[in-house]
């Protein structure tokens, strides 16, 4: 039995180490949290960007780096949905990935991921549950190949490979944040949960992860997954061979104002803050790094101005913030050449293009 006098030192040695955890730090081995603060971010390198004037580009909405050429996927096309840019001769390599529903067609270029080769590129087409991949120095305008979803997989959204076999995605219902499947739509594993993200744990799942929308991007070696918020000011890095997630919560701390709407029969998140701000506007995953597009303004600033996100914050994998960049164009989108050092970007100004920055360490 203990005596008091054992059980007040047991307490006290309690509180001792209660002390001496982190505040920025959760103590869950498999949900870190990590925050920063504006004061945490560094004073911005500045960049001057190189915009190209490719005259095909007509609404430049994604882009991506393959180790060889840009690809540039349009949001509303006439004819093509993907153009193919050499960054060092600035031409115009080819212009493929042909509109229409009929056979290696596509109607939108909503997601695109390097495949095996520099040559390579999938798209990712949620509207026809597809991802397609394009041989870029291809003549022919079609996809040489797609997986469908099946039908058993119908809920998954945002996916990309991550291996020859397997996917991982996020799904339009559900409380799992992050899924692989294989491509017979079997259910392998599933990491993380949406309610987690919230301390009020009433909203549905589906209303959270609307809350904490946003881009997503795989590593290189397919070991990280990387996902960054738009309405709300965070980034979720994926260890896939522990499982283990950090969470990097900053700069402004924000969780944007909404309620729980059933008025279409099913609960939706409905934002109550016409001027809410958008962050994290895109991400890449690299080798080492993670680069993330931050905006950090009400989009009122982008109806007036014209413009959008004008800084990268570079994180490593543990969530560091290690570096941060500023433009002096606006981009909605990033793609990057770790290897030469290159910002690819596309502009969000009245002439959208592709914009080169070069940057050093």
């Amino acid at each position: 039995m203990y005596t008091p006098q054992t059980f007040l030192i047991l307490l006290v040695f309690g509180f001792l180490l209660s002390c001496g955890k982190a505040p920025s730090e959760s103590e869950d081995k498999d949900y870190i949290i990590r925050t920063f603060k504006p004061e945490d971010v560094s004073i911005p390198d500045s960049l001057i960007g190189k915009k190209l004037n490719i005259t095909s580009l007509l609404n430049p909405k994604s882009i991506l780096w393959t180790g060889k050429y840009l690809v540039v996927g349009e949001r509303k096309v006439l004819d093509y949905h993907l153009h193919v840019v050499d960054p060092d001769s600035v031409r115009l390599i080819n212009t493929t990935g042909k509109d229409g529903f009929g056979p290696g067609e596509i109607v939108a270029a909503y997601q695109l991921q390097r495949g095996k080769s520099v040559n390579e590129c999938w798209v990712y087409n949620h509207t026809q549950k597809l991802m397609a991949l394009f041989d870029l120095n291809s003549p022919g305008k079609l996809y040489q190949k797609a997986f469908r979803q099946p039908e058993n997989m119908f809920l998954a959204v945002d996916m990309l490979w991550n291996s020859d076999s397997t996917l991982i995605c996020q799904l339009a219902d559900g409380d799992d944040q992050f899924v692989i499947y294989d491509t017979l739509g079997n259910q392998l594993s599933a990491y993380g949960k949406w309610s987690q993200m919230l301390e009020d744990r009433s909203p549905p799942p589906n209303v959270v992860s609307a809350v904490h929308q946003g881009k997503t991007s795989i590593s290189p070696d397919h070991r990280k997954y990387v996902q960054v918020g738009l309405l709300r000011d965070y980034i979720e890095i994926l260890d896939l061979p522990s499982g283990k997630i950090t969470s990097v919560n900053g700069p402004e701390h924000n969780i944007p104002e909404f309620e729980v709407d059933y008025s279409a029969g099913y609960p939706m998140a409905q934002f109550t803050d016409m001027g809410r701000s958008h962050f994290y506007k895109d991400v890449v995953a690299g080798e080492k790094y993670i680069y993330a597009l931050y905006f950090g303004k009400s989009m009122d600033a982008y109806f007036q101005e014209g413009e959008t996100a004008r800084e990268i914050y570079v994180f490593d994998y543990d969530g560091n913030l290690v570096e941060t960049y500023t433009l002096d164009y606006s981009l909605i989108s990033l793609a990057v050449d770790e290897k030469n050092k290159r910002f690819f970007g596309i502009s969000s100004d009245e002439d959208p293009n592709v914009v080169i920055f070069e940057y050093t360490d």
